[in-house]
């Protein structure tokens, strides 16, 4: 899927995402961990993403529990079920999942 992805826990790295990042980012692909599961915890804002990016947003087993791609300057976007890990990376990241598959994490890099 990917070959690589960045892991991000804290609030800061969530809140901030991949705005004002570069294409190499998107690209690379970023994982966010939240504390515990829930919708609104795991929504998304796409204010400052220079272009769209794929969202794949994980439980806490890393079944895909919903997919989206995410435009440029949106405000929020909130997944259909509770998740406790989103993915955000390119938007062609959402024709290699469907919702009810369960992803590998092999190694993470921070």
């Amino acid at each position: 899927m990917l070959a690589r992805a960045r892991l991000r826990a804290s609030f800061f790295c969530r809140l901030t995402g991949l705005s004002f990042r570069g294409p190499r980012a998107i690209s690379e692909g970023v994982l966010f961990i939240c504390r515990s599961p829930g919708r609104f915890r795991t929504a998304i804002h796409t204010l400052f993403v220079r272009s769209a990016i794929g969202v794949v947003w994980l439980d806490s087993n890393f079944k895909v529990v919903d997919k989206q791609l995410a435009r440029s300057g949106r405000f929020a976007y909130v997944p259909a079920a509770p998740a406790m890990y989103y993915l955000e990376a390119e938007p062609s990241i959402l024709e290699r999942v469907e919702i009810g598959d369960r992803l590998r994490i092999d190694e993470a890099v921070s």
